[in-house]
């Protein structure tokens, strides 16, 4: 009986964690294709979802060993990286340019963008899985395929809400903002150096200028109509 409360009570949490941890991973697909069509778009979602979910089986199969090499500074080229994923999901584009780039060209760069980006994002999912389920690996798995619906459904929904408000993109744009510095200072080579004050503002600062430059452009877009 201890046993099957314990059980529950793990998946409850897992269940909250994969909502909570899924935001970004959601993130990403919608803003990846959020320009393209409807077709493209299904198509570009079930494969990031796949890789994300294949990319937690990986880390979760060789997160002790990862954990072990000590020099390998994984939240600091993750974090640089989302950086410049989020900036290419955000930045202003010139709409003649845009006609002129064809939906596979657009359907393959949103896949590589997905990928990347959840390769990034994908141990700290995995390392507060692991820790929520306690060692019990049926627990794991059922997170892991938890997060197949939650990441597909949710990316369609929130894919769909930034094409009718634009503000949305740069709300999904702060949330990554948000990781990639939080992941950056986190990293065991800055640690050290970095104060707690510094390493909690910097991500919600990031995540407030991204927010605010999400309403300039939003503003300017609409006076320029």
């Amino acid at each position: 009986m201890d046993n099957l409360i314990t059980c529950i009570i793990g998946a409850f949490q897992i269940t909250l964690l994969d909502i909570v941890l899924s935001g970004d991973n959601i993130g990403v697909i919608a803003l990846a294709t959020k320009d393209l069509p409807e077709k493209y778009a299904k198509k570009a979602s079930a494969i990031g979802v796949f890789a994300a979910v294949t990319l937690r089986i990986i880390f979760t199969c060789f997160v002790t060993y990862i954990l072990l090499i000590e020099w390998l500074p994984i939240k600091l080229v993750g974090g640089l990286l989302l950086i410049k994923i989020t900036w290419d999901f955000i930045k202003p584009s010139d709409n003649n340019e845009t006609a002129r780039v064809n939906h596979s060209n657009k359907f393959i760069g949103a896949i590589w963008s997905i990928i990347i980006a959840d390769a990034t994002m994908s141990l700290d999912n995995v390392l507060a899985i692991a820790a929520a389920a306690n060692g019990n690996i049926v627990l794991v798995i059922f997170g892991l395929i938890l997060n197949i619906p939650i990441i597909f459904f949710g990316s369609q929904y929130v894919s769909k809400l930034m094409k009718k408000y634009p503000i949305v993109i740069y709300l999904g744009g702060a949330i990554l903002a948000h990781t990639s510095f939080k992941m950056i200072l986190q990293d065991k080579l800055l640690i050290p150096f970095i104060p707690n004050i510094i390493a909690l503002l910097i991500p919600n600062i990031a995540a407030i200028l991204t927010i605010l430059y999400g309403f300039y452009i939003v503003k300017r877009t609409v006076s320029s109509n």
